[in-house]
C-alpha cells in the first residue's frame, strides 16, 4: 500500500496483523488508531491533526444532536430515525447521510444549515468542545460487541478498501478486530423509539413512530440509499439481525473474543444481551 502524505510529526507508524500474519498499518494519533483504507475513505489527508484541531473549535448550536458510535453499531439507520422524529414526517431526507458526519466533512459541517444531526466515530474527546457548552443533545449508540465484529468484517470485505489484502475468512478478521491497536422486537423498537423522541424533547405520536419502523426497515433503508457494492451485496445495511453472530464465531473465536473483552472492559457496568 502507498503511504498517506502530509502525516503530522507528533503521530507513529504501528502494524497489526490477521489470523495468518498479513500487516496492516494504523497511524495512531493521540488516542486515535486510523487505518490507511479509513485515511483513505474518510479523505484524511494532509495535517490529519489540524483539521481535528479545526473540529474541537468549530461551533454547534443548541438544536443540534450529536449520534456518537462505534463503527458498525446501527450509526446510518438511527440517522433516518432521528431525521425523521425531528422533521415530524416519516420522509426520508434527500442529503446524503456522509454530509453529516463529522469523520468525513470536518469543520464543513458547519456549513449545513440547523437543526443538524451530527455524527461521529470519534472518541468522545475529539468531538467539537462546544457540544459540552450548548444544550446539545447526545445519543450514543453501543451494540453487542460480537454482531459488530461481524458487521464490520462483512463491510470492509464488501468494501473493497483493502482489494485482495484483506483476510479471507472471519477467523483471520477477528485478531484485527481485537488488536487494542486498530481501529429486536417490533415492540421493542417502538419503544425505544418513543424514549428517542422524549429524550429529544419532541412529541412523537404512535401513527409517526409506527410510519418511521415501516420505512425504516433494512431492506427498505438499502433500496432507497443504493448500498451495493461493486459485487452487487450490501455494504452499510446489511441484515440487521440480533445475534447473527452465533453463526460466524467459532467455539474457539469465541473464547479469544470474551478474554479479551473481559480484560478490556474489567470494571465496567456497560453490559450486552448477546
Amino acid at each position: 500500500m502507498s503511504a498517506i502524505t502530509g502525516v503530522p510529526r507528533s503521530s507513529e507508524w504501528g502494524v497489526v496483523r490477521d489470523g495468518v500474519g498479513r500487516e496492516f498499518r494504523v497511524l495512531k494519533i493521540e488516542n486515535l488508531h486510523l487505518t490507511e483504507a479509513s485515511m483513505k475513505l474518510f479523505k484524511l489527508e494532509g495535517d490529519v491533526l489540524a483539521r481535528m484541531e479545526r473540529v474541537r473549535n468549530m461551533s454547534v448550536n443548541d438544536n443540534d444532536v450529536v449520534i456518537l458510535a462505534f463503527p458498525k453499531s446501527g450509526t446510518h439507520w438511527i440517522w433516518e430515525i432521528l431525521n425523521m422524529l425531528i422533521s415530524g414526517k416519516a420522509e426520508y431526507v434527500s442529503r446524503v447521510p456522509e454530509r453529516d458526519w463529522l469523520d468525513v466533512v470536518g469543520d464543513n459541517i458547519e456549513q449545513v444549515p440547523s437543526p443538524r444531526t451530527i455524527v461521529s466515530h470519534y472518541s468522545i474527546q475529539h468531538l467539537p468542545s462546544s457540544v459540552f457548552k450548548k444544550r446539545v443533545k447526545i445519543v450514543h449508540i453501543s451494540r453487542n460487541p460480537k454482531s459488530v465484529a461481524v458487521s464490520m468484517y462483512y463491510y470492509l470485505k464488501a468494501s473493497g478498501h483493502y482489494g485482495n489484502h484483506f483476510p479471507q475468512t472471519f477467523s483471520e478478521f477477528l485478531p484485527l478486530f481485537l488488536d487494542e491497536e486498530n481501529p429486536i422486537s417490533l415492540q421493542n423498537q417502538h419503544k425505544e423509539i418513543k424514549r428517542l423522541a422524549q429524550f429529544l424533547e419532541i412529541e412523537a405520536s404512535d401513527s409517526l413512530v409506527d410510519e418511521i419502523i415501516s420505512k425504516c426497515e433494512i431492506s427498505k433503508l438499502r433500496t432507497v440509499r443504493g448500498d451495493e457494492s461493486t459485487g452487487g451485496q450490501p455494504v452499510l445495511y446489511r441484515k440487521g439481525a440480533v445475534s447473527e453472530w452465533k453463526n460466524w464465531f467459532s467455539v474457539a473465536d469465541n473464547e479469544v473474543f470474551d478474554k479479551v473483552y473481559e480484560a478490556q472492559m474489567a470494571g465496567r457496568s456497560l453490559t450486552f444481551t448477546y
